[in-house]
């Protein structure tokens, strides 16, 4: 009986670190990639859903950028 409520405690928490996970990428990254994409053109790009990709890119791209401004500042 451990073994089936043992089982089910870890599917349970995989579920809710795939969700927190994917929340935080989803949330974090993107809109920061979004906004950072809408700051460099000026407002005219990403203009749809279907840049996607590129926002996920870009926020990437200024994530580490950003750490790499904070980390050159406070050494």
């Amino acid at each position: 009986m451990e073994e089936v409520v043992e089982g089910f405690g870890r599917f349970a928490l995989r579920i809710i670190k795939w969700i927190v996970i994917q929340a935080l990428i989803e949330g974090i990254v993107y809109g920061y990639g979004y906004v950072t994409l809408k700051i460099f053109t000026l407002g005219k790009y990403p203009r749809s859903n279907k840049d996607e990709g590129r926002s996920f890119i870009a926020g990437c791209v200024s994530i580490v950028a950003t750490f790499m401004l904070l980390i050159s500042f406070y050494q």
